[in-house]
């Protein structure tokens, strides 16, 4: 006789069901994801060893690394990419610097309604690139636009902004730093909320100025929000194309034609998607070069 406390020995031969509902939940999305995110990945790759024939694509042919080796001469490409160089340093410098000033001191504790002002200058990022593009270019006409109205007020001649040579590009960068201004406030907000007041406390017992406080304890501590806004900010400079292509179009004279502008331009204004293609692994590889090199800026900061 067996006992009735005995546990029951398992029958064998039966095989686990597996549950197929997670599965087929996961379905649509993984197949949304394999459709519109790694299959153009590897259509794109041989785009750029091909020269394609829009009409009839069968018929494209190999061409190798030829795509690549035009990249290497084409003066657009270069001129691309100094004005994507140079829209990335004016952005993130004075993006940077600028929303930095504004967290410090919102984050003072003598600062009222901190959240207000914070919420407030955040309203311009919900707002779409197209809209704060089309928005500053009105601000920028030389005939009616409001920049030159207060230049008039305050008795100074008028200036063509994005029809100048010399001023596009940096009216361009103004625009972008001040939608991009609410995003920097609230990371940097954060990083100088979460630093521990003791920190602070025992600087200051010890006779420390409030600039002394933070430019030795609190300004060393944000430096890995100082690498997260950094990488982020890069990678979207080496990306822009909707406040150039609103605002300027690439003019005047191609001064502000970033390299994307010129990647879309390519593709579909010429119609020639395999240099495209090659334009785009080429800007991948230069965005995955430095990030890897900012990735060992900060390890080297950490072991330090």
């Amino acid at each position: 006789m067996t006992n009735a406390n005995t546990p029951a020995a398992p029958r064998l031969g039966k095989r686990r069901r597996i549950p197929l509902a997670p599965y087929v939940f996961l379905f649509p999305a993984i197949t949304v994801i394999l459709i519109f995110r790694i299959a153009p990945i590897f259509y794109s790759a041989w785009l750029s060893f091909v020269k394609y024939n829009m009409v009839s694509p069968e018929l494209s042919k190999g061409v190798g690394f030829a795509n690549f080796q035009r990249i290497l001469t084409d003066s657009f490409v270069w001129n691309g990419l100094a004005s994507t160089v140079y829209y990335a340093v004016g952005t993130l410098l004075i993006g940077l610097l600028l929303s930095l000033l504004f967290a410090i001191l919102i984050c003072e504790p003598w600062m009222k309604f901190s959240s207000g002002i914070r919420s407030a200058l955040f309203i311009p990022y919900i707002l779409s690139v197209t809209i704060t593009g089309l928005i500053w270019s009105f601000m920028y006409q030389p005939s009616f636009g409001l920049f030159n109205y207060i230049l008039n007020r305050l008795g100074l001649p008028d200036q063509r902004w994005t029809a100048d040579l010399k001023q596009a590009m940096p009216s361009v960068i103004a625009m972008v730093v001040w939608r991009d201004l609410g995003y920097r406030i609230t990371i940097w907000s954060a990083g100088l909320l979460s630093i521990s007041k003791d920190y602070t406390e025992a600087a200051r017992i010890d006779g420390a100025s409030w600039l002394k406080e933070l430019w030795y304890i609190r300004l060393p501590l944000l430096r890995p929000v100082t690498m997260f806004l950094t990488v982020l900010g890069l990678i979207g400079a080496f990306q822009a194309f909707e406040s150039v292509y609103v605002m300027t179009g690439g003019g005047p004279a191609n001064r502000t034609k970033v390299f994307v502008l010129y990647l879309w331009e390519t593709a579909f204004g010429k119609m020639n998607m395999s240099y495209a293609a090659a334009m785009a692994w080429i800007l991948f590889i230069i965005l995955v070069i430095l990030t890897l090199i900012q990735l060992k800026v900060q390890d080297r900061e950490v072991d330090a």
